[in-house]
């Protein structure tokens, strides 16, 4: 779109294109300034109706966010329309956005970052006072100036709650930032804003995002179902009291998360006021570790627990449960000798992890009989140096035999109660015994199951090397968020007969080792249910209601015969079916209708029964008809029958249903008015006559 002027602001060039339009530099010859213009282009094959509601909708929206007069948010001057273009004018302003400072290597000191959230905080705060929320918050729209002001930009997605810029079903946003009830298309209100600063502050402080996935989909269902990882296990410079302040930032209730901005910014200024001046003041290292410390992957009560090791395994490993502690200087110096020792003879590397890999197709006999002895030379020229069991992880799970060489761990793994199998990052293992290089920094999954029952640790190589004895896990009942989803959507779910208040598709949180009945059901849908015990397998039950099919409810069809003085018109409910005398077709079961025909008060009921496949022809009784006049003195009267106004008096023979009825009269000079119930006969008139 090539424009020189959009009412009187002269376009100088075009600064950037968004998602809804264009935007340009202009000037404004009124007051000399520059501003920028914001347009809105409708996609191709837009209607000329759609257009026209869409650009009244945006220009209205646009007035509504002109009201914001804020330092911290980028102040609108004017909206319009010019040829058929919808047009912001806003303040022009020059910096950069904070996407620069949300990846590893260039993220900010924590003093910066409590600062430039404050400031977007406080304009949040300001927008939602004036029931203004904005539906885009992301690095991309908060941009910082040179004197260190941060101004939010964009409004253009900016609403009323009450207001609807977009058709029903668009998602409008930017998935990694929005908030579940956005994505779900609910009611908003400014905490869904306050969620999008969460993941903003998230990023800012690890490098990372919460809610990272390869497609929209996937990002979707994390913001939806997961909870992201605590930002201490990113960042060790982080207090831990920050897990806590982004867990309720990002919570997917919004009755539990921050109410207002200045809630959230309250508590990191308590957070941070606990850390040294110097680590408030110093970026995050650019090869600072990004890999967490030992933690459970689930919470205990859910995944099991690891719960012995030697005495001073578990001194240990206490110390690794808070935040990562920097390693001693010996140990500094050893893990870089052995990463430069790797460095320098990768090619020997590479080809010593071939050789084994085709020593085990070609030659297993061989293999078995050297394995141990190739595991201690791997470890001593320098293979291990992503993690054995990373590298080639059949030869290493036996390699280790409980005697691991220079620089590798090996532990054996056992389980209360007894039994069960081991797996590493989901490889089983041929015995109870993990063997990892020390100077792999990888966290991995070591996964204890035994039928219903589960155990989980997420450890690295240094954190295994802290249990000097044996590793336990606590096998306690698999309690797992579990997705179900129907086809059609929609259904309504029910965990052992108590309604769930979850429609699918849904998750719910499933306990492995009891009794469960699942039940669904929806209009037009036969309901379907399932029950599993203990004993069942968790995860073909997993997957199975993953795609729970649902059967519609076979139709029939009936024919009421039509009366022989009038049409009838048949509803169920508020539905019009059609008229007596056709054939209509309704679902499988017990149906009330309604025959009415308004013009002579008819309305009756009856109560039928179909049959799929089947033709019902259930007969109902219609009223015969009568007449109805109204008389009035003074005769300057309106006359309504069963609420509905008729006509003025007199009413000579109005044709009604027999049975009874209300008549109102209302003397129009004065408001007057009188009522009557009268019982009309079949071929018979009724006479009212009402005196004022």
């Amino acid at each position: 779109m090539n424009l020189t002027r959009l009412g009187r602001f002269e376009i100088v060039r075009e600064i950037g294109k968004g998602a809804m339009g264009q935007v340009f530099l202009a000037e404004d010859p009124k007051i000399d300034r520059k501003v920028a213009i914001k347009t809105i282009v409708l996609p191709p094959g837009t209607s000329a109706e759609e257009a026209r509601e869409t650009s009244q909708r945006f220009l209205r929206e646009a007035q509504a966010a002109g009201r914001l007069l804020h330092p911290n948010i980028v102040t609108i001057f004017d909206v319009g329309e010019e040829n058929g273009v919808s047009f912001i004018a806003m303040e022009f302003i020059e910096g950069e956005t904070l996407e620069k400072h949300t990846r590893p290597g260039t993220l900010l000191p924590l003093k910066r970052v409590q600062d430039l959230i404050a400031q977007a905080a406080v304009a949040l705060d300001h927008a939602h006072q004036n029931h203004i929320i904005h539906r885009d918050i992301k690095p991309a729209n908060l941009m910082v100036l040179k004197g260190g002001v941060l101004k939010v930009t964009d409004f253009g997605l900016a609403k009323s709650p009450s207001a609807n810029l977009t058709q029903a079903g668009v998602l409008l946003g930017t998935p990694s930032y929005m908030s579940p009830e956005q994505i779900q298309g609910r009611e908003l209100d400014g905490r869904s804003d306050l969620f999008s600063l969460g993941v903003v502050l998230y990023e800012l402080l690890t490098g990372v995002r919460p809610f990272e996935g390869d497609s929209i989909s996937t990002i979707i269902y994390r913001v939806l179902y997961e909870e992201p990882r605590p930002p201490a296990a990113h960042n060790p410079a982080l207090p831990p009291e920050v897990n806590a302040i982004l867990g309720r930032a990002l919570h997917k209730d919004p009755d539990m998360r921050y109410a207002t901005g200045s809630d959230l910014v309250g508590d990191l200024a308590k957070a941070f006021s606990m850390l040294p001046p110097d680590t408030l003041s110093r970026p995050f290292p650019a090869g600072a570790r990004q890999t967490p410390p030992a933690r459970a992957a689930a919470p205990a009560s859910q995944q099991g627990t690891i719960v012995r090791g030697s005495r001073a395994g578990r001194d240990r490993a206490g110390r690794h449960a808070g935040r990562s502690q920097a390693a001693s200087g010996s140990q500094d110096r050893a893990a870089r000798a052995e990463r430069s020792f790797g460095a320098r003879h990768s090619l020997k590397i590479a080809a010593a992890v071939i050789t084994g890999g085709l020593g085990l197709v070609l030659f297993p006999r061989l293999v078995n009989r050297q394995e141990q002895a190739a595991g201690r030379q791997a470890v001593e020229s320098g293979a291990a140096g992503d993690g054995l069991q990373a590298g080639i992880p059949a030869l290493a799970a036996v390699a280790g035999g409980g005697s691991a060489g220079p620089g590798v761990v090996s532990i054996d793994v056992s389980t209360i109660p007894h039994g069960g199998d081991i797996s590493l990052d989901a490889t089983p293992l041929a015995e109870p015994r993990v063997v990892l290089s020390l100077s792999d920094p990888k966290p991995h999954n070591i996964v204890a199951e035994a039928g219903c029952r589960r155990a989980v640790a997420e450890m690295t190589a240094a954190d295994l090397a802290s249990f000097k004895g044996n590793l336990v896990l606590e096998l306690k009942p698999r309690l797992e968020e579990v997705m179900i989803a129907s086809d059609p959507p929609g259904a309504r779910i029910r965990l052992n007969d108590h309604d769930t208040g979850k429609m699918t598709p849904a998750v719910l949180a499933l306990d492995g080792c009891e009794e469960r009945t699942l039940a669904l059901a929806r209009d037009g849908y036969r309901p379907w249910s399932a029950s599993y015990d203990a004993d069942d397998d968790f995860e073909a039950m997993v997957q199975a209601l993953k795609r729970v099919k649902l059967d519609p409810v076979p139709a029939g069809t009936i024919l009421i015969r039509k009366s022989p003085e009038y049409d009838v018109e048949i509803y169920a409910g508020e539905k019009r079916l059609g008229r007596a005398g056709e054939t209509l077709g309704l679902q499988e079961g017990k149906h009330t209708l309604t025959f009415r025909n308004d013009k002579l008060f008819v309305r009756e009921t009856a109560r039928v029964t179909v049959e799929g496949g089947r033709l019902a022809t259930p007969v109902v009784t219609f009223p015969g008809l009568g007449s109805l006049t109204v008389q009035a003195q003074p005769s300057n009267c309106k006359v309504f029958v069963n609420g509905v106004y008729v006509d003025v008096t007199p009413v000579l023979d109005l044709p009604v249903a027999s049975g009874g009825h209300r008549v109102k009269v209302v003397f129009v000079p004065n408001g007057a008015e009188q009522e009557v119930a009268v019982a009309v006969s079949a071929g018979k008139n009724s006479l009212v006559t009402v005196k004022f």
